[in-house]
């Protein structure tokens, strides 16, 4: 290889880009028809963010040679980050030509067919690279990958398992597993899992996504520093842009929402008439969807889409891309409402690294602190975050008066009648329920639950039909613990009207522990039936909590599993107690603050302008409280 062109891969990998773009440009015209050279100067351009020269450059690279691997691979996985799927399966198939034995490009084909959502066809390439390479350890993690996204939990965790066989100290693949167990409500050595991430966290390893450990652990603490170590990849990933704003003249302070969840999702279902409830003579709403490409009728896309000033889809954009957009709209504060949601799937933390706005704000979606240097504030209220908890936020705080969460109250509500015996529920016999995701679900709570039915012979268990291996699953556990399979009934997936309809028929909402309740709990309590819940340290644990002292039922609220347990049998036994409850209910749903979304919308607003008054007087960052 020749000296110069060496010492310029020698500077590309100590990543000293400008210096050797500067070597480059030197020598470009005595190489300008050297391939290994046109691609080593292609992959600085590229670092240096000159996608269009580097692009040039590689495709005359291929032309002068057109069977340089190296070359048509480069171009394919630069083509795959900038979100040009098709062009990347054109280069990745042209190197697959020159060498059908590379197994990484198999990957990466199946990595790129996942982003089409082609996932069958991703599939058979991730099969013919581990076919190849058995022992390569990403195979079976993507494969994994694709097999979840298939709803094939059980397959995935095998390929996750295969993946441990290799190399258990695999970053996130402890994680990938810990995922998958809770997903299918798969309890072997569960708490032997628990234990091995909890201790992979305390030496500081990356061993999972941020909200699988929100659903693992009840510690501040840990999710604290999870968050940090996720967010710190970014910080390194991407730099940083100074965001100066300074016109506090503006007749409208622009508000910039974020998420890849504009749809029928439970952030759609509780933000929407908020967003409605803007006062457009002082805000400019801003929406920018992160999420895949709807190809079907989904009235909450379009409500949440027209509930915008302006709605802006940005899912084919880069990180920078967004940024720069953002930034160009002169979004004043952007609000992100994922965090790290989805497992880094579709939301893009990178852009809020970049910069999207001078004040940038966690909210609603991920539960829990972004761990980031990036992100200013977090909104949340007194009940989620005590004082003593406030130092495992890396943001300044946001207090609302009531709860932290809004909800949308005109959902409309079907009228089809049901009946009990519609929905396969016994007419006579006391209904606990719960319609969290099974996710949710751990042998802790379960066990809770199995006694409260074993301490009531005449009720039954009422359960969503999340997924076929954690229902299987379920009864199994069940009958472990003594109980017939035929008191635990799930409940069929509804449209939400018709699943808000059926929720009356339910007698006692049982909330999950760590993971609480969110919407589902919102929902339970819109419909009249009350919620118990156990508070715990961590915001997702106290966010039941959080919406029962919002509608003034603090009664239901238990700090301890015997407690909890105890609560659920008197309100069983107690038909008094509970029908005092239920009209109580019904009445504080009218005159508490929880469902007053006219009165939700005005305090955000207050805190928004406090932001923004605080940012144009060179105010430092603090916690804000809103009276």
């Amino acid at each position: 290889m020749n000296i110069k062109i060496t010492n310029i891969i020698n500077l590309f990998k100590k990543k000293n880009f400008v210096e050797a773009k500067l070597k480059c440009i030197e020598i470009q015209n005595l190489y300008k028809n050297n391939s290994e050279f046109l691609n080593i100067f292609a992959a600085i351009l590229f670092e240096l963010k000159e996608y269009n020269h580097s692009i040039e450059k590689w495709k005359k690279a291929i032309n002068l040679n057109s069977n340089y691997f190296q070359a048509s691979e480069n171009l394919a996985n630069a083509f795959l980050k900038l979100k040009k799927y098709h062009d990347a399966l054109e280069y990745f198939n042209k190197a697959i030509n020159i060498n059908p034995k590379a197994f990484q490009v198999y990957n990466n084909m199946g990595n790129t067919l996942t982003k089409l959502n082609k996932f069958d066809e991703a599939l058979d390439f991730h099969n013919k690279a581990i076919s190849i390479k058995p022992d390569d350890i990403y195979g079976h993690i993507f494969k994994g990958h694709v097999l979840t996204e298939l709803g094939k939990f059980d397959e995935a965790l095998e390929c996750y398992k295969s993946a441990y066989l290799i190399n258990s100290d695999q970053p996130l693949l402890l994680g990938y597993i810990a995922h998958s167990k809770t997903i299918i409500c798969d309890w072997e050595n569960f708490k032997e899992t628990i234990d091995l991430v909890k201790n992979c966290l305390e030496n500081e390893k990356k061993v999972s996504y941020p909200f699988t450990i929100l659903i693992l652990l009840d510690s501040p603490e840990l999710q604290k520093k999870i968050a940090e170590i996720w967010s710190d990849q970014f910080e390194k990933l991407y730099q940083k842009k100074n965001i100066i704003l300074k016109n506090k003249n503006k007749n409208k302070i622009k508000v910039g929402y974020y998420s890849a969840d504009f749809r029928n999702h439970a952030t759609s279902h509780l933000i929407a008439e908020m967003l409605e409830n803007h006062n457009r003579s002082k805000f400019e709403i801003f929406g920018f969807y992160l999420g895949r490409k709807i190809n079907y009728e989904d009235i909450w896309h379009e409500r949440i889409k027209n509930s915008f000033d302006k709605f802006l889809d940005v899912s084919s954009l880069t990180e920078d891309q967004i940024s720069e957009l953002s930034v160009n709209e002169e979004i004043d504060i952007a609000v992100d409402l994922m965090a790290h949601c989805n497992n880094g799937m579709e939301n893009r933390f990178g852009a809020f690294v970049i910069g999207c706005a001078p004040i940038q704000v966690n909210f609603l979606g991920y539960p829990g602190t972004s761990g980031a240097k990036s992100i200013d504030y977090i909104v949340a209220d007194k009940n989620l975050i005590s004082d003593d908890n406030k130092k495992f936020y890396s943001e300044k705080i946001i207090f609302l008066p009531n709860s932290y969460q809004p909800n949308t109250k005109d959902t409309k509500i079907s009228d089809k009648k049901l009946t009990k015996e519609k929905l396969g529920l016994p007419s006579e016999k006391f209904v606990f329920c719960c319609f969290n995701q099974h996710q949710k679900i751990n042998p802790f709570i379960f066990d809770v639950w199995m006694r409260v039915l074993k301490k009531n012979h005449n009720s039954v268990l009422w359960l969503l039909d999340d997924n076929i291996y954690s229902n299987k699953n379920l009864l199994n556990e069940g009958e472990k613990r003594g109980v017939d399979k035929n008191r635990i009934i799930f409940a069929k997936r509804l449209p939400l009207e018709e699943h808000l309809d059926r929720i009356k028929f339910g007698d006692l909402f049982l909330d999950t522990f760590p993971y609480t309740a969110h919407t589902t709990c919102s929902d339970a309590l819109w419909a009249g039936l009350p919620v118990i819940t156990r508070i715990g340290e961590s915001f997702a644990s106290r966010v039941g909590a959080s919406l029962l002292y919002a509608i003034g039922l603090e009664e239901l609220i238990t700090k301890t599993k015997t407690e909890y347990e105890n609560l659920a049998i008197k309100l069983a036994t107690e038909s008094g107690i509970l029908k005092n409850i239920k009209n109580k209910l019904e009445k504080n749903k009218i005159k508490k603050p929880l469902f007053n979304t006219q009165l939700y919308t005005s305090n955000i607003e207050t805190a928004y302008k406090k932001l923004y008054k605080n940012y144009h007087s060179n105010l430092a960052i603090k916690n804000i409280e809103i009276k």
